[in-house]
């Protein structure tokens, strides 16, 4: 099945087809060290400059981030993890999102036993030819290898808040049932 790719390498961006010989891409990354990628085009991150190939062959430690594509795999392997926010420094890129781990883990070392993590609700930041590029997508998968640094992050790193403000204002003409004072 030919699905689409999308990466993020040291220095450049990589997009095309790949063939998933896998269940799931993250799968199929874990245990393979080298695949084919067919209209490949690279950009660079320095200049923006393009460089197409029909098929190249791509190096799993050459890629930190590739954007999660693909079926999501068998329901029967999958297991029950909680969600831990995290931010990773990945080369020249900031991913912030939800780390999954079992609750018996600690989701920060989870990356000593997996080549490849996925991050879910994720936020991919970098640059690319001087501006500053902001990519939100529901899964990324994190080469172990190339992560720099990988810490805790609030639910306000992600932009989400932890409480809902409604903006309702109070109607002055509405009867107070609760006996405290509105009129602030």
């Amino acid at each position: 099945m030919q699905i689409p790719f999308t990466a993020y390498a040291d220095d450049c961006t990589v997009t095309g087809e790949l063939a998933l010989s896998a269940d799931r891409l993250s799968d199929m990354l874990a245990s393979t060290t080298q695949f084919d990628v067919d209209g490949a085009a690279f950009q660079a991150l320095d200049d923006g400059r393009v460089v197409e190939a029909d098929t190249a062959a791509i190096l799993r430690d050459d890629l930190c981030v590739i954007a999660a594509s693909g079926p999501r795999g068998r329901t029967e392997r999958r297991l029950w993890t909680r969600q831990y926010p995290v931010r990773a420094r990945v080369g020249p890129y900031v991913v912030l999102g939800y780390l999954h781990a079992p609750p018996t883990i600690d989701p920060l070392r989870t990356t000593d036993r997996r080549p490849i993590v996925a991050m879910t609700s994720s936020i991919l930041e970098f640059t690319q030819a001087g501006v500053w590029t902001r990519i939100e997508s529901e899964a990324v998968l994190v080469n172990s290898a190339k992560i720099d640094v990988l810490e805790a992050a609030s639910e306000e790193d992600l932009g989400l808040s932890k409480a809902v403000d409604l903006g309702i204002q109070p109607d002055k003409r509405a009867k107070d049932m609760t006996g405290t004072d509105l009129s602030i």
